[in-house]
């Protein structure tokens, strides 16, 4: 653990970013069909948490702190702080002793994560053995992979090495989206020193525990074990419009569709998920 700042962003970076978090926040307000979304996913994350006598549980990346409605306990963190986290941190510096942390949770952050084996190597020194990652990340299927590419600001580049050990530039990802879209973005952007914290692959999740890139996540952390993978939220999720944008159905109509995908069986969701529960113990 270092006692030097967290993060070195430019002062513009970090007032664009609150003001990002709280325009989430008034997006979330207003939005019911989300907010029935993310308590559904909160409440799986908490599910899967361990117990509290292990370690304090730590949400790193909680941008507009919606995690304080469904799990009020744990301790809310982001490299950019805002008034309602408790502390600053990064992903890639941990500001906590060695085994000394019970649950890292992760949620919509792992792909915005600009070198993810440093973060994994971080969450390995400050777990306690039987502590837990659990993340609620994107999960690329060959619907959500049209949707993402087409109607998301994010990319989803599926042609990285998500286990390098420095980020792609710009330059190097041209001409490797997999979603058509030609913006210069860079691909698993973002360094202990990144200048903006919403550069992101959506596609970073995917290759790491669902593709074959899931083997050798297992020989690099070989104390890090996943047990427990999940495919999950279909069309619902995108019809609510997220964060940017109005719910694309009225409401009764939205309900309907979201009790329905959730009669489904959970391997359906390997064809139009477009989110994956994440469940990681430390031996």
């Amino acid at each position: 653990m270092s006692d030097e700042p967290v993060s070195q962003l430019p002062p513009e970076v970090c007032q664009r970013t609150l003001a990002r978090f709280e325009q989430h926040r008034r997006a979330w307000n207003c939005n019911p069909a989300l907010r029935i979304c993310y308590r559904e996913w909160y409440g799986i994350v908490r599910s899967h948490l361990p117990s509290p006598d292990l370690g304090p549980w730590v949400e790193i990346g909680s941008g507009p702190g919606l995690a304080r409605e469904f799990i009020p306990e744990m301790l809310l963190t982001d490299i950019v702080q805002a008034p309602w986290h408790d502390r600053q941190a990064l992903a890639e510096s941990l500001p906590f002793p060695a085994a000394s942390v019970g649950a890292l949770v992760l949620f919509d952050v792992l792909h915005h994560v600009g070198v993810p084996p440093i973060f994994f190597a971080e969450a390995d020194r400050v777990l306690r053995p039987g502590g837990r990652i659990v993340l609620i990340e994107p999960y690329i299927s060959p619907l959500s992979q049209v949707i993402y590419g087409h109607f998301h600001e994010e990319p989803s580049i599926l042609s990285v090495d998500p286990l390098a050990l420095a980020p792609v530039t710009p330059e190097e990802s041209k001409g490797s989206r997999d979603t058509g879209d030609s913006r210069d973005t860079g691909v698993c952007q973002g360094t202990p020193d990144a200048k903006d914290p919403f550069t992101s692959n959506q596609a970073i999740p995917t290759l790491l525990f669902a593709r074959h890139h899931a083997c050798r996540f297992a020989q690099a952390f070989p104390n890090l074990v996943v047990t427990r993978l999940r495919r999950l939220a279909g069309l619902a999720y995108p019809a609510t419009g997220g964060f940017n944008r109005p719910p694309l159905l009225p409401f009764p109509l939205w309900r309907a569709l979201y009790f329905a995908e959730n009669l489904l069986p959970e391997f359906a969701f390997r064809l139009f998920g477009f989110r994956m529960l994440v469940v990681i113990e430390k031996r």
